[in-house]
């Protein structure tokens, strides 16, 4: 039995040597969680 939300190993492995599709895809996935981390009392920090 899968987990939908999991990234693949091979996706993540691809990720790690540099390969642009599975960086996007890696990035698409995690988006939402790196914007909602990236808040501090409602605003964004922009470093």
């Amino acid at each position: 039995m899968r987990n939908k939300k999991l990234i693949p190993f091979e996706v993540i492995e691809k990720a790690i040597a540099g390969e642009p599709e599975a960086v996007d895809a890696v990035l698409r996935r995690y988006t939402a969680h790196i914007k909602y981390l990236s808040m501090y009392k409602g605003h964004i920090q922009i470093l």
